[in-house]
């Protein structure tokens, strides 16, 4: 399997493109376990229960004026949205994976000697659907 970077990464929420000025993403999927062990079980046996995920999104705040702004509204807390990620591009058989969101949190790091970053948070709500282009 080749390996690839982040360079290719295409990324929109809520119907607008945010990967533009994207420096670091990651998705977590998991799924609660419940525990089906009983009587003269000598080891827990598990069923498998409800789906949930995160992921989290950090932008550099280097557009400046408008659309930095509009970045910033886009992604406010509570905001739900369809989020969209293909980790190698756009291009016909590539990954794509879509959840609807909802934005957990945000954060805007304004350091003295560095570039402003901004970090969202995301909860999904929903089972992430994962295609090809």
């Amino acid at each position: 399997m080749a390996e690839y970077t982040g360079t290719a990464m295409y990324m929109t929420f809520a119907g607008t493109t945010i990967h533009a000025d994207y420096r670091e993403f990651s998705a977590s999927e998991e799924i609660d376990l419940v525990d089906a062990s009983a009587g003269a079980d000598v080891a827990k046996t598990y069923l498998t229960a409800l789906e949930d995920g995160t992921a989290s999104l950090t932008l550099l705040d280097q557009t400046g004026g408008t659309a930095a702004t509009a970045m910033w509204q886009l992604m406010d807390k509570g905001t739900s949205g369809t989020l969209i990620w293909a980790p190698e591009g756009t291009a016909t058989g590539k990954p794509k994976h879509t959840v609807v969101a909802i934005v957990s949190s945000r954060e805007r790091k304004v350091p003295y000697d560095d570039v402003v970053e901004l970090t969202f948070e995301f909860q999904f709500s929903g089972v992430v659907a994962d295609a090809v282009y």
